[in-house]
């Protein structure tokens, strides 16, 4: 089925012209950056907006705390207002029961307090040890004394006994908060008695004031985590329903909370008092958000399609203009193919193009004269083959030539010249031979006859040295690598300074790789020749004299013939050393037996003709 597919889909293409394909890439290319750009451009909005709304309202909520903190702040010193009359203390630390003078003498400070604040609609005091209640309540005229305990009065000291302020709020079920405060002992921090504070709905209405834009939900909790007030009247006493919403509140990858509450998502921004452990929660409709940059949106979508179309347009009128050269120049590479080499074309519209055509018209001129000079080479077939007949017939002439001339020595007991006939003949079979890699130990053979004959030549003023491993001896190398390197000290190390050139050739075997160093106490190389001598390394020029291999076919060679990492590298100072290191990947004769097969039977044959 996938066969089929790819099979229809490249007949497709085949009857599909360029400038189509392109422009449908270039369309789809278009459109998706398009929309990923106009994604993005939506998300980093979004982001940037909900941030703003995050810092704002965080502000807006910390002003508020600190402003609630010390309206709670002045309502704790409002409650121990009696402690500041000796008298009135007297009475709430009293074990043994009030005298009614002591009572009406509560009851009239009380009411003296009650009037100092304009906020309070009810005030009320419990004296712990007496079981008394005075104050005023329900809306009574009068501050009256009651021997009962208020409702929930128990509850509320256990919390103002458990909190670092000694109050709690509680809710009311109404827009007025409850407020309680505990008068204790010092000494002990025993508790003597519980102030009861029923507040107007002034502050609560200011809250609601503050956030009563654009559907935004607040909430005062008190530090049990109960909501105390909610601008929302049906969520005033509902702190299960929010504490099971905040429990599933979601963290986005920006670092802001989201929560769902009555069927809507909200943004969740909440400050918590360090000091009274209340805390104000933000709730902002996520809705809202999205319509703030609704309007932006639209701007943004309708500007990147009037780009998108505008693209579009501008990418279809270049590939036309692109394509028509090449409509032309494939028109007349079809004539070429049906065998009308005279023909040119002259297309132009860029330089790509104008390079195009006038690559093809050498092209095609190039080809007719290759095909008239196709006769004249069919003609010279012949005599190139005898030519290289010749070739091959002339070493063998020559190594028997130096045979008979090495035997002539011997009769007229010449023994230095027979040897030198001798090592010549052999470097020369060495030379001509095939093999590609060869062992060790007999390119030191060859190395060893061509410094025999160079000693001669030279006389006391070479000097070779030779330190090979015995590991290495069978490990297969380059052929004429090591001679290279030596005859590179020797024909460019010489010196004017006295004394001999000493030429050191080592190897060494060590966890699979053979080290291959020359050198010598020649002349040295000065930095910019081996700057240049590098380069020419890069471009693989020849820099041997004469014909020879050279130092830059070694290096390309190394690379060529060896898969794993291998190198040729220069150590030098000028005036005092040349060192050249090879590294090379040990591989023993006895790992490629066919190589050395036919090496051998090579061998035998060539030698066969001296």
């Amino acid at each position: 089925m996938m066969k089929k597919l790819k099979n229809h889909a490249k007949n497709l293409l085949n009857r599909t012209p360029l400038w189509v394909q392109l422009t449908v890439l270039m369309i789809l290319v278009t459109t998706i950056i398009a929309g990923y750009l106009i994604q993005k451009d939506y998300t980093s909005t979004r982001s940037l907006t909900i941030k703003n709304q995050l810092d704002t309202t965080e502000k807006i909520l910390n002003l508020e705390l600190e402003n609630l903190d010390a309206y709670l702040m002045e309502l704790a010193n409002f409650c121990i207002q009696p402690y500041y009359d000796s008298r009135f203390t007297r009475i709430v630390e009293q074990n043994a029961p009030l005298s009614s003078d002591q009572i009406s003498y509560a009851k009239q400070q009380m009411f003296y307090y009650y009037y100092t604040r304009n906020d309070i609609c009810d005030y009320e005091l419990y004296l712990l040890h007496q079981d008394l209640s005075i104050g005023r309540t329900d809306g009574q005229q009068h501050i009256i004394a009651s021997e009962s305990a208020p409702e929930g009065i128990w509850e509320a000291l256990s919390e103002c006994e458990s909190s670092p302020m000694n109050h709690s709020i509680r809710p009311s079920g109404s827009t007025n908060l409850i407020y309680y405060h505990s008068l204790f002992q010092v000494k002990g921090k025993v508790s003597q008695a519980i102030v009861r504070l029923q507040l107007d709905d002034t502050y609560a209405k200011q809250l609601a004031e503050n956030h009563s834009t654009h559907g935004e939900i607040l909430f005062f909790l008190n530090d049990n985590g109960e909501i105390v007030f909610s601008n929302q009247a049906e969520l005033q006493g509902n702190s299960e329903e929010l504490s099971l919403a905040l429990s599933q509140k979601e963290e986005h990858p920006d670092g802001y909370h989201t929560i769902d509450l009555i069927g809507q998502s909200y943004l969740l921004v909440e400050s918590e008092s360090p000091t009274s452990g209340i805390r104000l929660l933000s709730l902002t409709p996520l809705s809202y958000i999205d319509s703030q940059i609704g309007q932006l949106q639209k701007s943004v979508l309708v500007s990147g399609l009037l780009v998108w179309l505008l693209t579009i347009i501008l990418i279809y009128m270049l590939l036309r203009l692109l394509t028509i050269p090449l409509r032309m120049l494939s028109a007349q590479m079809q004539k070429t193919g049906e065998g009308d080499f005279r023909s040119r074309i002259d297309a132009e519209g860029s330089i790509e193009i104008r390079q195009l055509t006038e690559s093809f018209n050498s092209m095609v001129s190039h080809i007719d004269q290759l095909i008239k000079r196709t006769y004249v080479a069919e003609l010279s077939e012949k005599d190139a083959r005898l030519a290289a007949l010749e070739a091959q017939l002339n070493p063998h002439f020559l190594y028997n030539t130096l045979q008979a001339i090495s035997t002539e020595a011997l009769i007229n007991d010449q023994p230095q010249i027979h040897r030198m006939i001798t090592s010549l003949a052999s470097n020369l079979r060495y030379t001509i031979k095939s093999d590609t890699l060869v062992s060790l130990k007999r390119e030191m053979e060859y190395v060893n006859d061509y410094i025999f004959l160079q000693k001669i030549r030279m006389d006391e003023a070479l000097t070779f040295h030779c330190e090979i491993d015995p590991a290495t001896e069978d490990c297969l190398i380059p052929k004429i690598s090591i001679q290279t390197l030596v005859e590179n000290s020797i024909i460019h190390g010489k010196s004017d300074k006295a004394g001999a050139l000493i030429v050191t050739v080592s190897s060494q075997y060590h966890d699979g790789i053979v080290t291959i160093k020359v050198q010598d106490n020649g002349c040295g190389i000065a930095p910019e020749q081996l700057e240049k001598l590098y380069a020419d390394f890069d471009l693989q020029k020849n820099t041997g004299k004469n014909g020879g291999i050279g130092l830059a076919n070694l290096h390309s060679r190394i690379g060529l013939l060896y898969d794993r990492p291998a190198s040729m590298e220069i150590h030098t100072r000028e005036n005092e050393y040349t060192e050249i290191i090879l590294t090379l990947p040990a591989t023993r004769e006895t790992t490629i037996p066919s190589q050395l097969d036919n090496r051998r039977h090579k061998t035998a044959s060539e030698d066969n003709y001296v």
